[in-house]
């Protein structure tokens, strides 16, 4: 229901084409709206093929008698059970269209470009708009598959609550990376120096990025609240009961909400929420109807064992853990002088991290909280719960998904608890393999930023008190002012000189340029212009023989620059602007 990983896919693709556009314009749009009509006829048509066989199935098995037919009838059930069987198959296979559509949108026909350059949606505010055509393209193949659920699976959804559901918790997923982005630009917009400390520090706005995620992960349950359709579990035993139940646990949750589907067929519930204060459990209005209370209660238990071993603080840590391996990975391809696409190789081991990763200890986490739920109530109970749920498509019952495992291996495993618990041991063990695997990935990408991060802070200090001199000496501040972030600037410029020889470039232009901005005589510009033409002469590297050409050719007009300021009696950063323009160095 929810395309968690397609979404992500989708956000890495849309950061991904940036820039990337071959076509942007008119293209753009035509490109957006020609995948939802290509999702659509597609859609319509293999849908159509599967109704009409799931349809004479039927027929050729209300004509076929089992007391009078057997062998037929038997035939005929194993070929609906294989129709069933595919179409997940199917599904995937549309899932696959869309993002190759998608894909080609977004790099060919530029629509991030688009959004930005059109309609000037402003960075970070671009999320959403830029996944427009994903998510239109999502919508055309709901439509269809609203036609598969209600001719082949039987289920109740009318179609504009199919959709409306189908949206509200796709929503759920991208609202929190929306928000968070959203958040950061308003930082970045409205609060004083963000400018400075962005062109700065290249690791602050990661630095920031997470702090909100944690903010906001502990926030988000309020939107989730507002998205989902519902209200809080009325009064009565039921609701004493679940209330109870985690009290004298000592596990605490605002609310019990439910989720109105409007479905007879989704049953389900979930907990949200970091902290108690914003700590909401959602059962949804179908498991409400075909389960009785004790059932509900093993459900509850169950959330309530997410709670108890706190899974939502270690999903937390994996967010975290990913953005770790993404940035690792990124230092540690060009560590090992990786030329290509830097998102490209990153992305792929990065998803198939999170795929197996977060996989594998979600099942497990899914498996501690059954014990749990087990344990506070009974096995049986909840393989009751586990039966029932399987009872409408037994398929469902040997299907096991990305984090949870299939209901009838749960069920196995219940009983195997019981029989032998000393199994639980063995259960704790692979959970903790999964976790010690996963901290160690995160430590050794971890591992390779460790020197980036050190130059980072080094040469930040000294480009953020360069642009402060900047700021301050354009607006005619008090010398004193000027004096300290000249010192400040020429002190953090030493310490980066130490680091490498392209530090040591960057430092000679910044002391060149806050000494002839104060008044102050150097010969900084010089001894860059002798440096760069060095190491041009001593790289075997056409591209750094060019970088290090780009640098001599800057010093030189830097140089020109400061002889006429001082000539003419000019402005030497306006000379100095106007002489990398003529030498088409701008």
């Amino acid at each position: 229901m929810i395309n968690i990983l397609g979404i992500l896919l989708a956000l890495l693709i849309s950061s991904f084409g940036r820039g990337q556009g071959v076509m942007v314009g008119w293209e753009s749009l035509a490109a957006a709206g020609g995948g939802v009509l290509a999702v659509l006829v597609f859609y319509y048509s293999v849908s159509s093929h599967l109704i009409d066989r799931w349809q004479l199935i039927k027929l050729r098995m209300s004509a076929a008698p089992v007391d009078q037919m057997p062998d037929l009838h038997k035939a005929l059930l194993a070929e609906r059970a294989q129709l069933l069987q595919k179409l997940p198959i199917f599904r995937l296979g549309v899932d696959g269209l869309i993002m190759g559509l998608f894909l080609t949108q977004t790099v060919v026909f530029g629509w991030a470009d688009y959004v930005s350059q059109v309609w000037r949606v402003p960075a970070y505010l671009d999320v959403l708009p830029a996944l427009l055509p994903y998510f239109a393209m999502l919508l055309a193949s709901w439509l269809g598959q609203y036609r598969i659920d209600r001719q082949v699976r039987g289920t109740d959804w009318r179609p504009l609550r199919f959709v409306s559901f189908q949206a509200r918790a796709n929503l759920m997923t991208v609202m929190p990376i929306a928000l968070i982005y959203a958040v950061y630009w308003a930082l970045v917009t409205f609060v004083p120096n963000a400018y400075e400390l962005r062109a700065s520090f290249m690791y602050i706005e990661v630095a920031a990025q997470i702090v909100l995620v944690v903010l906001i992960s502990m926030l988000l349950p309020l939107a989730v609240r507002l998205i989902l359709p519902g209200g809080p579990l009325p009064e009565g035993r039921l609701r004493r009961r679940l209330e109870s139940f985690a009290r004298d646990r000592g596990l605490k949750v605002n609310q019990i909400i439910v989720w109105r589907t409007g479905s007879r067929m989704f049953a389900t519930a979930f907990v949200i929420g970091l902290i108690s204060p914003f700590r909401y459990v959602f059962i949804t209005d179908s498991l409400l109807r075909r389960m009785n209370e004790d059932e509900v209660l093993a459900v509850f238990a169950h959330e309530m064992g997410h709670v108890h071993h706190k899974h939502l603080w270690w999903l937390l840590a994996f967010i975290i853990s990913f953005t770790l391996v993404m940035l690792g990975l990124g230092e540690g391809m060009a560590a090992i002088g990786y030329t290509g696409s830097l998102d490209f190789a990153v992305a792929v081991p990065l998803l198939l991290y999170g795929y197996v990763a977060f996989g594998y200890i979600s099942r497990r986490f899914e498996r501690q909280a059954d014990d749990f739920a087990a344990t506070h109530t009974s096995p049986e109970l909840l393989s009751q719960v586990f039966l029932r749920l399987g009872m409408d498509n037994p398929s469902a019952m040997r299907k096991q998904g990305w984090r949870h495992f299939s209901l009838e291996q749960r069920v196995r495993e219940l009983i195997l608890l019981k029989a032998r618990p000393e199994v639980r041991r063995s259960f704790a063990a692979e959970l903790r393999l999964g976790m010690v695997v996963a901290a160690l990935v995160t430590v050794g990408a971890a591992m390779f930023l460790v020197q980036p991060v050190r130059e980072d802070v080094i040469s930040g200090m000294a480009t953020y008190n360069l642009l402060q001199f900047r700021r301050e000496h354009a607006s005619s501040a008090d010398a004193a002012k000027l004096e300290e972030l000249r010192a400040r600037t020429l002190q953090h410029s030493l310490q980066m000189a130490g680091m490498s020889d392209d530090y040591q470039a960057w430092a000679l232009w910044y002391e060149g340029e806050v000494q002839t901005l104060s008044g102050h005589q150097s010969d900084a510009f010089e001894r860059l212009a002798a440096l760069a033409a060095a190491k041009k002469r001593e790289s075997q590297v056409d591209d750094e023989r060019r970088e290090w050409d780009r640098w001599r050719l800057r010093a030189e007009a830097a140089i020109a620059a400061k002889t006429r300021a001082t000539r003419d009696e000019t402005k030497f950063e306006d000379e100095l602007s106007a002489e990398l323009k003529r030498r088409g160095l701008d």
